[in-house]
């Protein structure tokens, strides 16, 4: 959970602890994270998720907008509307684009990643997952804050035997 991935990062966390819910004590502990603006934006949206059936999650359709796909359901792959939707929040180039691969001509390569750098994958075929670097745990694996991970926003590990590769807009070099 969010707050859990907050105490592991050594902040204070509500007087009841971990209750599993983003209230005002837990966003002010993200705003007191040293990450970037955007980072803060994108874990701001953890727990966003899709509505099974025919209702759709209107938050989905809005990250859904800020691509040039014509979308108005929550079970399009949506990661790379959620990337894109984070970046034009914090005001930051984005590739306008609903497909993950997109990212993969975005800014510039970065062989070191840091917290919130974008991690693409390519799973081959045209299909690919693009979300936001959150370190890697002690097995090697990437840790991604992402959009339609599970169908929905979350934080997520990816084995790191995948194709994959980081990138930085070049303005935050």
């Amino acid at each position: 959970t969010l707050q859990r991935f907050l105490l592991g990062l050594g902040q204070k966390l509500p007087k009841f602890g971990v209750d599993g819910d983003l209230g005002s004590e837990t966003k002010i502990a993200i705003d007191n994270l040293n990450f970037p603006e955007y980072v803060k934006i994108a874990l701001k949206e953890i727990g966003t998720k899709e509505i099974k059936g025919s209702n759709h999650n209107p938050k989905v359709i809005e990250y859904q907008k800020t691509t040039s796909g014509k979308y108005s359901d929550d079970e399009t792959p949506w990661c790379a509307a959620f990337t894109n939707w984070v970046l034009m929040q914090a005001s930051i180039a984005r590739t306008k684009s609903a497909a993950a691969l997109s990212f993969a001509d975005w800014g510039m390569s970065i062989k070191q990643p840091k917290y919130g750098d974008v991690v693409v994958i390519n799973r081959g075929g045209g299909r690919g997952h693009v979300g936001f670097f959150v370190g890697f745990d002690k097995a090697g694996r990437i840790g991604i804050l992402g959009g339609n991970q599970n169908n929905e926003v979350n934080i997520s590990w990816f084995s790191n035997d995948v194709d994959y590769q980081f990138r930085r807009e070049r303005s935050l070099a």
